[in-house]
C-alpha cells in the first residue's frame, strides 16, 4: 500500500470515531432534555393513553440501547424518523431544504476566499503602507460585524433602494441562474464577511513570517524575481493553514446560515432548525445535527487530502504515524 493511500485510510479511519461520537451527542438530545418528548410533541392536554402510543411509535418504551441501535441504523441508511409536527419524513424536509443552505453557504464560502487572497496578500507585500492599513482594518469590521446586522443594513440600504435584489426568498442555480445570482448575492455577502475578514488575518500573517524566512533571502541573493518568491513560493507555502481553516468554516458557514436564512426569509435547514427547536420537534433536530456533523468531517478529510497534496511530507508522515 503507498503511503498516500495508507494516509487516506488512516485518515478515514479517525473520522469513524467522530462520527460515533456525533451520533452519541445527538441521540443524547432527545433523552438528556428535561421533560418527556412524546408530552412535548402533543401538549399538555393529550390524554395519558394519545402519549403513550406516541412513545410506543417513537419508541421510547425501549431500553436505551436498543433505541440507540435503531436510531444508529436508521441514521446509516438516512431515515431519521417522522417529524412531530408535520408528520413528513425528515430525511426528506431536508432533502428539500438542503439545497438552498448549501448554494448560500458555498456562495458565502466563495465570496470569503475572492476576497480574503488578494487583500491578505497586498496587505503583507505592503506591511505598514496604506493598502496595509485598509486591509487591517477592514478586517477588523468584518470580524467584529454581526451576520444578522449586516444583512439588515443590505436589506435597507442596497435591496430597497436599488430594487433589484429580492428581500425575501431565495431562487435556486438550477432553477433560474440569473435570479439565482441575484437573490443570493446580499444574503452570501453577509454571510462570508466575517469569514472573509479571518482569511485575511490568516494569510496576511502567514505570507510576512515566510517572507522572514531564508529562503526567500536566498532566492533573492540568487537573483530570483521579487514577484516570483513572492507569489510563487512565499503564497504557496502560507496558504496551507488557510486552506485548513477554509475547511473548518464550512460548518461555521452552516451555523451562520441559521441567523442568515431567517433575516432573508430563506426556505433552508437553518430557517427549519429554528422551528424544529421552538417547537420540540427532536427528529427533525437530531437529523439536522447529524447533517451538520457529517459535512464537518467531510470538510476536514477533504482539507487533509488538499493539505497532503500541496505538502507530500503532510502524507508521508501521516502513512507512517
Amino acid at each position: 500500500m503507498s503511503r498516500q493511500l495508507r494516509y487516506l485510510v488512516n485518515r478515514i479511519l479517525w473520522a469513524v470515531p467522530v462520527l460515533v461520537g456525533a451520533s452519541v451527542v445527538t441521540f443524547g438530545i432527545m433523552h438528556f432534555t428535561p421533560g418527556d418528548p412524546a408530552r412535548f410533541a402533543l401538549g399538555q392536554r393529550a390524554t395519558p393513553e394519545t402519549v403513550a402510543a406516541l412513545r410506543r411509535q417513537m419508541g421510547l418504551n425501549q431500553p436505551v440501547y436498543a433505541q440507540y441501535l435503531d436510531f444508529v441504523s436508521g441514521a446509516v441508511r438516512g431515515d431519521f424518523g417522522q417529524s412531530l409536527q408535520t408528520n413528513e419524513s425528515v430525511t426528506r424536509m431536508i432533502a428539500q431544504r438542503l439545497p438552498y443552505t448549501a448554494q448560500l453557504s458555498v456562495a458565502g464560502l466563495l465570496i470569503a476566499v475572492v476576497v480574503s487572497f488578494p487583500v491578505g496578500v497586498v496587505g503583507a507585500v505592503r506591511e505598514g503602507q496604506f493598502a496595509d492599513h485598509v486591509s487591517r482594518v477592514g478586517a477588523l469590521l468584518g470580524i467584529s460585524t454581526p451576520n444578522f446586522w449586516l444583512g439588515l443594513l443590505l436589506i435597507l440600504l442596497v435591496a430597497v433602494p436599488l430594487e433589484s435584489f429580492p428581500i425575501f426568498g431565495m431562487t435556486l442555480v438550477t432553477e433560474d441562474p440569473v435570479e439565482a445570482v441575484t437573490s443570493t448575492l446580499l444574503p452570501a455577502i453577509a454571510l462570508g464577511t466575517a469569514q472573509a475578514a479571518l482569511l485575511t488575518r490568516l494569510l496576511r500573517g502567514g505570507m510576512l513570517d515566510e517572507l522572514q524566512s531564508g529562503y526567500v533571502r536566498t532566492a533573492k541573493a540568487y537573483g530570483i524575481d521579487s514577484a516570483e518568491v513572492t507569489y510563487v513560493y512565499v503564497l504557496k507555502n502560507a496558504v496551507l493553514p488557510t486552506i485548513t481553516v477554509i475547511g473548518l468554516q464550512l460548518g461555521s458557514l452552516l451555523g451562520g446560515a441559521v441567523i442568515v436564512e431567517q433575516v432573508f426569509g430563506i426556505p433552508g435547514i437553518g430557517r427549519m432548525s429554528v422551528s424544529a427547536i421552538f417547537s420540540k420537534d427532536f427528529p427533525v433536530i437530531q437529523g439536522v445535527t447529524m447533517l451538520v456533523a457529517v459535512v464537518f468531517v467531510a470538510a476536514n478529510l477533504l482539507v487533509d487530502l488538499v493539505y497532503a497534496r500541496l505538502d507530500p511530507r503532510i502524507a508521508i508522515d501521516g502513512g507512517e504515524g
